[in-house]
């Protein structure tokens, strides 16, 4: 638990700079340019299964990226979430804003990888072997190895001043896990979940 409550404060202290750099609140212009740099920090819940451990495991995530132009953004995201134990997703975050206005619409795809920050031994019942299964074998001691993710979604921007506004959103989250045996047996498991976040964003 400590370990988790440090790699949170760390990531907050990774936006300190945005957070404290907030200027003067004018109101948004539909003409406005969105181009440049920007922040988004949401969090959420991956609602899935009531057979999975945890059925709404908490998501909290940061963003730093650039507008490319007034409605494409790219940018990487860094954030800690709770599966079966915990994890630090590293990603891609590609936005498609339909409008250039303060109240838009937008679609987005994040994909990366999610780095295991502890052992997880829980729920091994429910990975499928990667390899073939021997009906004598005795599984012991699998430890979380991180695992590839992917996540397709669409939302809402509303600026409420030039610079700072709050993002609405709802994706779907396919995370695939490995876990590896001391003599190099690995398991897998695959989670889908629904994602609903609200956040707000800096530039």
């Amino acid at each position: 638990m400590e370990k988790n409550i440090i790699l949170l404060l760390s990531v907050l202290v990774f936006n300190v700079q945005s957070f404290s750099q907030v200027p003067d609140v004018k109101a948004p212009q539909d003409n406005q340019s969105f181009t440049g740099y920007f922040n988004i920090t949401d969090i959420g819940v991956l609602i899935g299964s009531p057979e999975n451990a945890h059925v709404a495991p908490f998501s909290f995530m940061t963003i730093n990226g650039w507008h490319v132009s007034e409605q494409l953004s790219a940018g990487l995201g860094l954030g800690v979430e709770f599966l079966s134990g915990s994890y630090m997703p590293v990603f891609l975050d590609l936005r498609y804003y339909v409008r250039n206005s303060s109240f838009s619409p937008f679609f987005m795809l994040d994909c990366g990888y999610s780095l295991a920050l502890d052992d997880d031994y829980s729920n091994v019942n429910r990975y499928y072997s990667t390899m073939p299964w021997n009906g004598n074998y005795t599984v012991t001691n699998y430890k979380a190895k991180g695992g590839w993710l992917i996540n397709p979604g669409f939302g809402i921007r509303n600026m409420f001043s030039e610079n700072f506004g709050v993002i609405f959103s709802v994706g779907y989250r396919n995370q695939r896990l490995f876990y590896k045996a001391a003599d190099d047996h690995r398991l897998l498991a695959d989670y889908n979940r629904l994602v609903l976040k609200i956040g707000i964003l800096f530039r």
